[in-house]
Order: structure tokens, then sequence, then C-alpha cells
């Protein structure tokens, strides 16, 4: 198997890791908990998660970026990680201070103390490294451990409604523990040690970050005000509702998004040695390998959502049926934002359009949000993240299609929304003459995903005859070796 094929299942698993264990526990925790207090949670975690982004200084793509510049090179490489992770720690210690500060005008201030953990967890978190090493094996493998431990902690430890704390120390304190358990990899790299590093060095990454900072805070705003928004105006049983529907959807979204993930070093690196017409072909191949999975699990999705829904959360959920429904298309619109900004834009270094195209977005879902959220609730901030989404991707393609020819390949990979069609009224057919239960879900995805496979098949798409040359050249290689 490739280093690239071989990057992108470990990122397929981790990113399943990170899924499962919210998949696994959050029927039994909207039946515990219930949507307020559950809605309370996912809140104070929201904005934790803003601190971070905006403490981070745009550092996360930045280093990753920077680690793939310089894999190549073992001294060099060493001497930038020591100045990337002590610009981090500069950066932790002021984010800290701040949060304090915060911590005493909070809501909930005892719930945001115990957030302290997320907070530094996100700065000392060492995979930012091995993304840009194209290595993620062993930190996956130590991810697991840790994800596994929080969703036994939750059924042991989570038992009655005023154990919502413990549920929120388990979210803060997991995420810490896993990015511990990812450090000592690094020692396969080289030796651990206390070194001298370059002030002027870690001044230059932190001025260097900055072009990646304005994005990351705008796309903060427009995935994290409509929770915030949520809270303010309506409730936090809408945070609830709202979350669990963005959650559902991401769940298909991480098999194409973690593209980005396993892309962006290697475009980086085929950038750096200004190999253009190879960028092209990566590019020209995840967006027709994106397109032909978001179509039908944007379909897919949508459709399950009335049969899913009720034995999987509880009635008191049914406003989430909604949500799924019109948070549904992001599955299309984040995939192919991710391959012309997170891979793209910020591997060609172009981040002043990044910038421009996230801010454009942002102001464009707090204007539909402050406008349709007070009256539409989910429905309302569903409806400014699609537009959000919507103004970003109309920015950033009309730059990448200056700069590298793809056209063709945007409107032929419309052919897979036509392709799902079938998928989908199978699946709406099922949901008309089945009641609400987990074996109907299940008969609607196998139902679904065979008879998309049908029309693949039957329509002799290419992209599905190229993975099976590689999958036999893969098996025959592998026999052979």
């Amino acid at each position: 198997m490739g280093k690239l094929a071989r990057n992108y299942v470990y990122n397929i698993i981790y990113q399943i890791l990170v899924l499962v264990a919210p998949i696994v526990t959050a029927p039994y925790l909207a039946r515990v908990l219930g949507a307020e207090l559950l809605g309370t949670a996912n809140y104070v975690v929201t904005v934790a998660g803003v601190f971070t982004t905006i403490g981070l200084l745009g550092m996360q793509n930045y280093a990753i970026r920077e680690i793939a510049y310089v894999k190549k090179s073992k001294l060099t490489l060493e001497r930038s990680f020591y100045e990337l992770y002590a610009a981090r720690l500069i950066l932790m210690v002021v984010t800290v201070l701040v949060y304090l500060v915060y911590i005493d005008v909070s809501k909930y201030p005892t719930l945001m103390w115990i957030q302290i953990m997320y907070v530094i967890a996100a700065f000392i978190d060492p995979c930012w490294f091995y993304i840009g090493m194209e290595d993620m094996g062993k930190a996956v493998a130590r991810n697991f451990f840790a994800k596994a431990a929080n969703v036994i902690g939750i059924f042991i430890l989570v038992k009655t409604q005023t154990d919502y704390v413990k549920y929120v120390f388990l979210l803060s304190f997991m995420t810490l523990f896993a990015s511990l358990l990812a450090i000592p990899h690094l020692w396969s790299y080289f030796q651990i040690r206390l070194t001298k590093v370059s002030v002027r060095n870690i001044l230059q990454h932190l001025k260097g970050s900055l072009e990646l900072f304005w994005p990351q805070v705008a796309t903060m705003i427009y995935l994290s005000i409509d929770k915030i928004m949520l809270e303010h105006f309506v409730s936090s049983s809408a945070v609830a509702f709202y979350d669990q529907a963005e959650k559902i959807v991401k769940i298909p979204l991480t098999f194409i998004t973690v593209l980005s993930t396993v892309m962006m070093p290697r475009l980086a690196s085929q950038f750096a040695d200004n190999n253009l017409v190879q960028v092209k072909n990566y590019l020209a191949k995840t967006i027709t390998f994106s397109s032909m999975l978001a179509f039908p699990m944007m379909f897919g999705i949508a459709g399950i959502a009335s049969m899913l829904i009720p034995w999987y959360l509880g009635n008191e959920f049914t406003p989430v049926i909604q949500g799924i429904r019109f948070l549904s298309p992001i599955i299309v619109l984040c995939s192919l934002v991710g391959i012309s900004g997170d891979q793209y834009l910020v591997a060609t270094k172009q981040t002043n359009i990044l910038t421009a195209s996230y801010f454009c977005a942002a102001i464009a879902n707090v204007i539909v949000d402050t406008l349709l959220i007070p009256q539409y609730s989910i429905t309302g901030a569903a409806i400014g993240t699609i537009i959000a989404y919507g103004v970003s991707l109309i920015i950033q393609y009309r730059v990448l299609l200056r700069s590298i020819d793809i056209k063709k390949t945007l409107l032929m990979s419309l052919i897979y929304l036509i392709k799902s069609l079938p998928m989908l009224v199978i699946i709406i057919w099922l949901s008309e003459r089945m009641p609400p239960r987990w074996t109907t879900t299940i008969i609607q995805i196998l139902a679904g995903g065979i008879t998309y496979l049908v029309v693949l098949l039957l329509s002799r798409d290419s992209m599905v005859k190229e993975l099976c040359i590689k999958v036999q050249n893969m098996m025959k290689r592998e026999k052979n070796g």
C-alpha cells in the first residue's frame, strides 16, 4: 500500500474513532441528561473551542505545512519542530491567562474551569507534526485508547442528570490524555530534550501563522456562532438539537474531509518542487473521489433522518430531523471547500484568498443567523451555515480555476448527483413502509448503498474502475512480496 493511501486509511481510522464515541454515547446521554443539560455541555465545549482557535493564531495548519516543507532534512526538521512547539507553548500561556479572566464572568464558571484541560490539550498535542510527516499510525493507536476510555467512563460515571459535570470532565480530561499519549512517538524521529531555540525564528513562525489565523477565526465564527446565538436567542435545548444534527451529518463527511488532512502535506511538497502538473492531477482525482462519496451521503443522511432519530435519540429530539435535512448539503459543500481551501490555498500559500473567502462567509452567516434564528431556531442556523459554505465555495473556486484548469472535472463530478437519485428514491420508499426502528435504518443504509453501487457498476464509472485496478495491483504486490 502506498504511503498516501496508507495515511488516508490511518486518518480514516482516527476520524472514525473521534466520531464513534459520540455515536455510541449520544442515545445514552440524550436519555440520561436530556436536551437542556446536554446543550449546556455542548455550549461550554464550543466556547473552549473558540479560545483554542483564537489562541493558536493559525499555528495548526501553518505547522503542518512547515513540517511538510522541511521533512526531507533531519537537522532542519528537528530545529523547526522545537521552534514550532516553543511557539505553541508561548501561545498556550497567553491563552490560558485570558481564559482564566473569562471564567470570572462566565455563565457556567465550574464547567469552564473543567474545560481548561481541553484548552491546554490543543496546544501540547503533537499530531500536527505527524500529519506534516505523513505518519499517523502510532498516533492513531494512542488516540484509540483515550477514546475508548472516554466511552467506558461515560457509561460508568454518568448515571443521572446530576452527573453532567462528570460528563464535561470526561470530555476535557480525555482530550488532554489523548494529546499526552501522542507525545512519546516523537522519540522515533529525534531525541526529545531541552534545547535552545532561536527567538527570532519563533517570532517568524508566529508571524507566518498569523497568515492562517484570520481564515481560522472566520471559520470559527461561522461554525461556532450558530450554537452561541441559539443559546442566546432560543435555549440550551436548541443548542443540543443543532449539535446532534451537525454531528450526525458530519459522520459520513469524515470519509471525505480526511482527504484534506492527507493531501495538504503532499500538495505542499509538490508545490515546493514546482510540480504544478502533479498538483492538478491530485486535485482532479480528489474532486472526483469526493463527489462520488459526497452526493450519495448527502441524500442518504437526509433520507434516513425521519426513521433514525426517534429510536436513536428519542422523541424529545425530533427537531433534529429537520436540522439534518437542512444541514445535509454541507457534506458536498464542505468536501469541495476542503479541497480548494485546506488543500490548495494553504499548500500554495494563498492565505489572503482563504482569509477573504472565510470572512465573507462568516459575515453572511452572522447576518442570516441574526435574521432567522430568533424565529426559526435550528432551521435558521442550518440555513446560515449552508449559505456560509456556499459563499466561501464560490470565492475559492473562482481563484482556483484561474490557476488550474479543472472546470471539466467539476462539471463531470455532477454526474454523481444524478447517479445518487435512485438510491434516494429507495430510501424514501422504505421510510413510508417501515416503522422507526434500528432495523429500518440498517435496511435503508444497505438498500441505498447497494442501489448506488449497482448504478456505478452499470454505468461503468471511471473512478470505480480506477479504484478496482489499484486494489488488484496492491493485492498482487502483497501476494508477490
